[in-house]
């Protein structure tokens, strides 16, 4: 079990349920290969055993939270190939819980099928609603309804599950303090659900570091009225964060200002590769060993890559927070058969370019 280091500062914090699932501290490295004379990366894709990346953090609490409520089965939603989706299941049946993923359509890559057949061998339930829209629709509606179930929203990322990465922010500043690595003038990450984001840019501010947060936008600004991945988005999710946490405990004022976005790097949209991603993802395999994947990780760093070819980045310390699993479960995906998958998703592994 690894303690919170949020609790040393703020201990009625500890009233928020909480199960550990990961091992903490992650460690912080430096790339060496890349020309910049002080780039770092957060091994964020080692949080776990079972399952690395960032949604490790945040299922600490949410799941958490489903088990003191007596939830014995928990319902998520995300594209055919999320990450949030794969590491709820894994959790839920290490904890005993039921999962239920609902999906929507995203570009489909080796990646995004391995995904799927990870869903099956992890137990998961699976619905199809083909688009994001109507997925979100009917998560709030008739799955609410129709489900005894514990909500966890698309990424993991309620305020109560961006606490995890709160606590992010003060485990860095720990390792900081023990000269692990300088204070980065820039924390760069992904932006999807704007949990990861919101969460290291509170955790910053409360833990007293100065390091700008940067989010690399890798999905659509809004889906009609409702903001996904954009400043608003980003806010919002501060805000309930932090009136959450005061809700405990009292905490110092905070400036909320607006957070810095990087939005060049989605290209055509959520889960479609760019020539930029597929590059850097070579890059970052040959020359630091470290794997990437086309949806997140890969245009995130593709950002950060762009960022240490210029000037004023020269002389700046940059840590990139790597947000993807690196346990190997290849084993895993052998064991399992597209067909246990609902019909709806057999074209993906069979003839996806004229069924989609």
């Amino acid at each position: 079990m690894s303690e919170l280091l949020l609790y040393k500062v703020f201990p009625d914090l500890q009233k928020l349920p909480h199960v550990s699932l990961g091992n903490f501290p992650t460690p912080v490295q430096r790339l060496t290969s890349l020309g910049h004379d002080s780039l770092w990366i957060k091994r964020d894709d080692v949080s776990s055993a079972l399952y690395g990346g960032n949604k490790v953090r945040k299922l600490e609490f949410t799941l958490a939270e489903a088990i003191v409520t007596g939830k014995k089965k928990v319902v998520t939603m995300g594209g055919i190939g999320t990450n949030h989706g794969l590491a709820t299941a894994i959790f839920c049946k290490h904890l005993g819980l039921g999962c239920r993923l609902l999906l929507f359509w995203q570009p489909v890559t080796e990646y995004v099928k391995r995904n799927l057949l990870l869903f099956v061998r992890y137990g998961a339930e699976i619905h199809y609603y083909k688009t994001m829209l109507k997925t979100g629709f009917m998560f709030f509606t008739k799955e609410r309804l129709a489900h005894d179930a514990y909500l966890l929203y698309a990424g993991g990322s309620s305020p109560l599950g961006t606490v995890g990465f709160v606590n992010a922010a003060f485990e860095l500043k720990s390792q900081i303090e023990k000269n692990e690595l300088p204070e980065p003038d820039y924390i760069v990450c992904a932006l999807g659900s704007a949990g990861t984001m919101a969460g290291l840019w509170l955790g910053a501010k409360l833990a007293g570091l100065k390091s700008t947060v940067v989010g690399v936008r890798v999905t659509d600004r809004s889906l009609g009225p409702v903001p996904i991945a954009n400043e608003k988005s980003v806010l919002s999710l501060i805000t309930k964060t932090y009136t959450l946490m005061k809700s405990v405990t009292p905490l110092p004022p905070i400036n909320v200002t607006t957070p810095v976005i990087l939005h060049d790097w989605c290209g055509e949209g959520y889960g479609y590769p760019t020539g930029a991603c597929l590059d850097t993802i070579e890059t970052m395999k040959t020359s630091e060993h470290i794997q990437l994947e086309p949806t997140y990780t890969g245009k995130t760093f593709a950002a950060v890559c762009d960022m240490i070819q210029k000037k004023e980045y020269a002389d700046k310390t940059i840590l990139y927070w790597h947000t993807y699993n690196s346990v190997d479960l290849s084993q895993e995906v052998k064991k399992a058969n597209y067909h246990d998958l609902p019909q709806s998703l057999h074209w993906v592994f069979e003839d996806y370019n004229s069924l989609q």
